[in-house]
């Protein structure tokens, strides 16, 4: 039997707790030796609750021999500074999104990990739901034909005493943007996935509701290298936030995506599949903890045997890059008030 792979935990807030479940629920492959924070209590606290170690910095995790990946759950302003640290130290890492805050740390990450031949794999869980792998083997096989539109809406509810909790929540230096980069970064990710690469954007960013450094409120609109045309929005200002929607039109066939399940599927070829739409829609739109792990666990399930079999993730360094990459220019086209082109 191959020995199980090491994990650490960089981190131990929120969203430690869906990475360490993730971890539990692939016991016969993987194993959560440790956790760090830059509070000491906080990681003797998750520690003991999970029943890991736990090491007093995290140059002394990325030193311990038993740990062969870390996953890094930090905000995101710090999330290049570790995950350099991580590639020097010979480790593997798993990086919750956004990847990165900045082209320049994203190409520092990079030279990092390829210098030291490491993997990097960056949280796009949303990748691994039923229904977004069945729009994206529909979208293959042609059953939309030619693209025309490929629209996101994300219209989620934070609370004022949402971004009070945590000192940077909302902040540039620490979020790197608001609506869009933090809450929004998996509906732009999904965009991408599905309907390709961007050739320019044009957008529009206000802060309405919430006293922040960064966006609550943003769209922008899309011309994809196919072609296609395209829509994001999103918010964190409106009441009460509704999950997620994804609509993919061609001119044969139609897909529409309420968080991770299919609620439309519309082909003009009658003799094509049907398949079993869902009106239930588990989201964290105005609840920012409300899913589960399982995605997670997928996600993680995909890199261990990435690591395993000497392959790419689903999400590797490049393609975890790609919605940052978007984001940034989207935020550029609405401080200069211009087309920018990718």
């Amino acid at each position: 039997m191959e020995r199980k792979i090491g994990f650490g935990i960089i981190g131990c807030g929120v969203i430690a707790d869906f990475h360490a479940n993730a971890l539990f629920g692939l016991s016969e492959e993987a194993v959560l030796v440790g956790v760090a924070d830059a509070r000491l209590p906080a990681a003797e606290r998750f520690a003991k609750e999970k029943q890991v170690r736990a090491f007093a910095s995290v140059e002394e995790m990325l030193a311990c021999p038993e740990i062969d990946v870390v996953t890094i759950c930090v905000p995101s302003g710090l999330h290049a500074e570790l995950a350099i640290k991580a590639a020097n130290a010979g480790k593997h890492i798993i990086v919750e999104k956004p990847m990165a805050i900045t082209k320049e740390q994203l190409d520092a990450m990079e030279e990092a990990c390829i210098r030291n031949g490491v993997m990097l794999s960056s949280v796009a869980q949303s990748r691994f739901t039923s229904g977004v792998r069945k729009a994206k083997q529909a979208i293959e096989d042609g059953y939309l034909g030619k693209m025309v539109c490929a629209d996101v809406y994300m219209k989620f509810n934070r609370t004022q005493e949402y971004y009070n909790t945590g000192g940077w929540r909302g902040t540039k230096a620490m979020d790197g943007g608001g609506a869009l980069m933090n809450q929004g970064i998996h509906g732009v990710d999904l965009l991408l996935y599905l309907a390709g690469d961007v050739k320019s954007v044009y957008a529009v960013s206000k802060t309405l509701a919430r006293q922040i450094e960064v966006e609550d409120t943003l769209s922008a609109v899309l011309e994809f290298k196919s072609g296609a045309t395209g829509v994001i929005q999103a918010t964190t200002s409106v009441y009460p936030g509704y999950p997620r929607r994804l609509e993919l039109n061609g001119d044969k066939g139609t897909i529409v995506l309420e968080e991770g399940n299919l609620v439309r599927w519309d082909m003009e070829d009658t003799t094509l599949p049907e398949v079993t739409l869902k009106s239930n829609v588990r989201s964290s739109a105005s609840a920012p903890t409300d899913f589960s792990a399982d995605n997670h666990t997928k996600q993680f399930k995909d890199v261990i045997q990435a690591l395993r079999n000497g392959t790419k993730p689903l999400v590797d360094l490049r393609e975890g890059r790609r919605a940052v990459d978007l984001i940034l220019a989207i935020y550029k086209s609405a401080e200069e008030k211009r087309v920018i082109e990718l």
